[in-house]
């Protein structure tokens, strides 16, 4: 604002000493435009001053108390109204924000999380490469992917309706698809079920999913110390389970020090959504089960290991900020 009042003071003080085609001349130099100059000259031969003069406005609507009382209504409160704050919400004392999502906690989970994050980060995974897996199911379609929800048109009466209308089934068809990631950046070879198969449960898991991590880490990770980080689910943690992870000399999270409810730890989270955006881009459905498997087949191969390599970098990071300042503080 300083610049432009010496330009005006200036611009000013030349008036009436040289001519105008000069100081046009002058201030063009400058990268002033013409009609900045001229109107500026014009101001000053009219004897409006060089400085900003206070400006009224529009008036007042709302008193200062009413104002102060609708500010107080309004500040940390969740579902109030934008249409009876709009004279408000601009104040530089008020900002308007949004929700983001997050983990409910018990008490209980607030106070085991930051000890089960302090044991991971000092004993867990002290010298060890870090290797998680998850499970996700995939349905034929997932029109809730951001930028699969809009569309444009110029004749919306026109517009097909499969384009208009997201359809979805009561019980849609799904596929299981489970794959493990490690500190190194590298993807396992995923298992992918079939529809409507076999909820995944100890057996299952074993056969199906662990014998691929076995030979993950055999091609991987044969020379390396690991510690397997599975979640809470009750088919990792079964008795058959945790003795197959024995006998194979599979080092993995004790239970009792794996954090209950803490996604934003888990990088292989970030990997699903990564993943289903490249499998539902720009509106892509599948027309059938062996449709869908391919393409999770080709895209899981698409995601870069240097992109899973820095994720995982970052999870004793994560784990310190929560051990300090509780599960929330990385939101």
């Amino acid at each position: 604002m300083s610049y432009k009042l010496d330009i005006r003071k200036g611009i000013y003080s030349l008036v009436g000493r040289i001519p105008k085609h000069d100081i046009v001349a002058i201030y063009q130099e400058q990268n002033i435009s013409k009609s900045t100059i001229y109107n500026t000259i014009r101001n000053c031969e009219e004897g409006i001053p060089c400085i900003n003069l206070p400006k009224t406005g529009r008036p007042r609507i709302l008193s200062v108390r009413r104002e102060r009382r609708l500010m107080e209504a309004a500040k940390d409160k969740v579902g109030v109204s934008q249409r009876k704050l709009a004279r408000t919400i601009d104040r530089p004392n008020l900002v308007f924000g949004k929700r983001r999502k997050a983990p409910k906690y018990t008490a209980d989970q607030l106070e085991r999380i930051p000890r089960c994050c302090r044991a991971l980060r000092r004993i867990h995974f002290a010298n060890k490469l870090i290797v998680m897996d998850d499970e996700k199911y995939f349905t034929l379609s997932h029109s809730e992917i951001k930028g699969n929800d809009r569309f444009y048109t110029d004749d919306i009466e026109n517009t097909p309706d499969n384009v208009k209308f997201k359809g979805k089934s009561k019980f849609e068809d799904k596929v299981l698809v489970w794959c493990a990631i490690s500190e190194a950046g590298f993807i396992s070879q995923p298992y992918v079920g079939r529809v409507r198969g076999e909820a995944l449960n100890a057996e299952l898991y074993i056969q199906r999913c662990l014998t691929k991590l076995l030979n993950f880490l055999n091609t991987h990770h044969l020379n390396d110390n690991i510690m397997f980080w599975p979640n809470l689910a009750s088919c990792h943690y079964a008795r058959i389970t945790s003795q197959w992870s024995s006998e194979n000399n599979i080092d993995f999270v004790p239970k009792l020090d794996n954090p209950p409810n803490v996604p934003q730890t888990r990088p292989i989270d970030e990997f699903w959504s990564i993943l289903s955006r490249k499998v539902y881009d720009k509106g892509w459905e599948a027309t059938n089960e062996d449709q869908l498997r391919r393409r999770i087949f080709q895209k899981i191969r698409e995601i870069e290991p240097a992109l899973v390599q820095r994720k995982m970098g970052q999870v004793r990071r994560k784990l310190r900020l929560i051990e300090d300042n509780g599960p929330l503080s990385i939101m």
